[in-house]
């Protein structure tokens, strides 16, 4: 049998979704061809290749960390507008869609990563190339934020992104290998897998959000981890209503951070 082009063959197969959409889903993966998945649309099948589309609950994993978090700490989102700091492919903006936010601001330094179903929603305002810290407030104002932040700390971004908002909240997902100080840990290698660094490193980012007068009301682990093995956090971030670095909520989400931490080696 003659070999066709990916892309030509999902259009003759897929006529209900546009060229554009069918070339976006093979970049993100989720085309699968003779049971292996193809992420190059020039890539050549025959006409009697099996084709799938993986339709996923989510655009990305990250839907699905965030989703978590809602979830567990009981928070609706229906009608509220949101901004979205490191958007990326759209995981969280589609999980805050799909939860029933009205509108959503999609920001992120990189140009071309949002999937294409978010890209054409109604309800996703996209900045692309554009870094979080130098964004300005839009209107309608943003209720709260959510955030994915690579290759920086939340710290110090944190109290931007909050103060871009209306309720003065956020949920963020924390990456250790993003917050660990490479002076102190010379020979780290991009995963950290002992548990004692793990907690030095995320108690060293809970003073430094405090010192940005930033209080962090709840913390739990990420249900996935990231793509190299990293355990991951989640944040629920508020303004700080104290000046103290040592206050209560130190404490307490200290003694809960270990607790997660001393989960993880049973």
């Amino acid at each position: 049998m003659k070999n066709k082009l990916l892309l030509k063959e999902l259009e003759l197969r897929f006529p209900e979704y546009s060229r554009e959409e069918l070339f976006s889903r093979v970049l993100c993966g989720e085309v699968i061809v003779n049971n292996e998945k193809i992420t190059n649309p020039s890539f050549r099948i025959s006409s009697g290749s099996s084709l799938e589309i993986i339709e996923k609950k989510f655009v990305s994993r990250g839907g699905l960390k965030l989703e978590a978090s809602l979830v567990q700490w009981n928070i609706n989102v229906e009608g509220k507008i949101f901004l979205d700091a490191g958007s990326s492919t759209g995981g969280f903006t589609d999980c805050l869609l799909q939860k029933g936010a009205t509108k959503i601001y999609s920001v992120d330094v990189g140009y071309n990563q949002l999937a294409w179903s978010l890209r054409n929603n109604s309800r996703v305002s996209v900045h692309e190339k554009c870094n979080i810290m130098n964004f300005e407030k839009p209107y309608p104002f943003p209720d709260a934020a959510v955030a994915d932040l690579s290759f920086r700390s939340i710290s110090g971004a944190a109290a931007r992104i909050i103060d871009l908002t209306k309720e003065k909240w956020m949920i963020a997902l924390v990456k250790p290998q993003f917050e660990i100080d490479t002076c102190e840990y010379p020979d780290f290698n991009g995963i950290i897998k002992d548990s004692k660094i793990l907690a030095n490193v995320i108690g060293n980012l809970l003073a430094k959000i405090a010192n940005d007068n930033l209080f962090v009301e709840k913390i739990m682990l990420s249900p996935v981890k990231g793509r190299k093995g990293n355990t991951e956090f989640l944040f629920l971030i508020r303004e700080n209503y104290t000046n103290s670095t040592d206050s209560h909520w130190m404490e307490e989400i200290g003694m809960e951070l270990y607790v997660l931490i001393d989960g993880l080696q049973q």
